[in-house]
């Protein structure tokens, strides 16, 4: 009776094992892998952060616009209290002579809380528009960081579906291989194919093997880049559900070729816009510097002088001081330290309106050059995909021909080079169609 317990609770064990092995197996079409990169690649989770604290700068130099309160307690020991001479005439005495006067007490302690409210300053007035635009410049900050991760993840992914294509492509090159060396070898030992020929096709065999090792390296390279790109370890364990094939016929070249580019939508072009603002706001900074700053204050302190310690005392007297009152400082004289400070704040805000105007020029240069190489990258993966499928059909017929004994082994390692070949130019045709489709959306973003 225990026996079949044991083994039922073993295949349970086995099938649990099972099941948390495939949920730690985490699925991602393309569109899923950029949503969840967004958030969690390393530079995506800075970007945010950037935010938060751009939020906190802004609510921290307006708080100092604020009222603002603050309390202080003092108490002095008075160990010696100091003498003062007077003269002695005052008080009856001989002219000439001195008296040794004592002033105080031996213990002083008092507190105060003192409210205090600024009232205008220009310097804080821009400071706050400056904070503001800053928060704003971290927003497109991170939105360039979000566009360039899903640029990232895109061609990582592309490369880790590419690379599984190369792999699967290279399984049927060699499966037809070895069906062939089979067959050539059977044929040898019936006396009907020279031994070389089997040789060579051998070494051909061996070669795709080799190939294929590679293939499967390529694949764990790109699998460690798409991990790294999304913020996930080197040992989580993912599948792309994405297929190749569909994706290539998603691209639309037409559809995309026929978009026009406005450089107002480019991120580019927000950014610097957003750094000419904020160099106009540093030299407004620059000259608020000659405004004067007002501020009101109320005080109310309390100061106990005694002989005794005795401040814990209730009847003890304490002595009011209440002020009300207004500072305005006023700038009068620098030596030309303000001065300078607007001529060099004026002289960064014209470096930034060049800086924007060279940057919107850029990016119109760069999308017409992306526009061309994604047109010229669609026409050369067609060529490309149309010569890999003659190269297969050659191939293809020179097996045949091969086996009616009309081919040589010569020739037919001949028509497998130039297949391999078309296969190579093939598969980068499509890293290079994906690139250059990336590249333009990335301008019209």
């Amino acid at each position: 009776m225990s026996i079949p317990i044991k083994i039922g609770f073993g295949v349970l064990l086995g099938l649990l094992l099972a099941g948390t092995a495939l949920a730690q197996t985490q699925e991602y079409t393309l569109k899923q892998a950029q949503d969840y990169a967004v958030q969690h690649n390393y530079q995506a989770r800075n970007a945010l952060i950037d935010i938060v604290i751009a939020t906190k700068q802004y609510r921290e130099t307006l708080a100092a616009g604020l009222p603002q309160a603050q309390a202080s307690l003092s108490f002095s020991n008075f160990i010696n209290i100091a003498t003062y001479l007077l003269p002695a005439e005052f008080f009856g005495g001989p002219a000439g002579t001195f008296m040794e006067m004592k002033f105080g007490t031996d213990y002083n302690a008092g507190y105060q809380i003192q409210l205090s409210q600024l009232v205008y300053s220009g310097s804080f007035y821009v400071g706050l528009k400056m904070s503001k635009a800053g928060e704003n410049m971290n927003k497109l900050q991170l939105e360039k960081v979000q566009q360039d991760v899903r640029q990232a993840i895109a061609s990582s992914y592309i490369l880790c579906l590419v690379a599984e294509k190369n792999r699967e492509l290279m399984d049927e090159t060699i499966t037809t291989m070895e069906s062939l060396v089979k067959d050539t070898k059977a044929l040898f030992e019936k006396g009907f194919m020279q031994e070389t020929d089997a040789d060579k096709l051998s070494l051909i065999l061996s070669d795709l093997k080799t190939s294929r090792l590679n293939a499967e390296n390529q694949i764990r390279n790109a699998y460690s880049l798409f991990k790294f790109n999304m913020g996930l370890t080197i040992d989580d364990q993912v599948k792309l559900t994405d297929n190749l094939d569909i994706l290539l016929m998603a691209t639309d070249p037409e559809g995309l070729l026929a978009q026009t580019f406005e450089p107002g939508n480019n991120i580019s072009n927000k950014i610097m816009e957003a750094q000419a603002t904020l160099s106009k706001l540093q030299l407004k900074m620059a000259k608020s510097e000659y405004q004067p700053v007002v501020s009101a204050f109320l005080s109310d302190a309390r100061n106990g002088m005694r002989n005794t310690f005795s401040y814990f005392e209730s009847h003890q007297t304490w002595y009011p001081t209440t002020i009300l009152g207004v500072n305005i400082a006023i700038p009068l004289f620098s030596s030309g330290k303000r001065y300078y400070k607007i001529q060099t704040a004026n002289l960064n805000y014209q470096k930034a309106l060049n800086t924007q105007r060279q940057v919107k020029e850029s990016t119109e240069l760069g999308a017409l050059t992306a526009r061309n190489n994604f047109q010229v990258s669609v026409e050369t993966f067609r060529n490309k995909r149309d010569n890999y499928d003659l190269a297969k059909k050659i191939y293809s017929r020179d097996q045949i021909r091969y086996k009616a004994g009309v081919a040589s082994a010569t020739d037919l390692n001949q028509t497998y080079n130039s297949m391999l070949q078309a296969q190579g130019t093939y598969l980068g045709s499509i890293m290079d169609l994906f690139s250059r489709k990336i590249e333009l959306e990335k301008m019209y973003d």
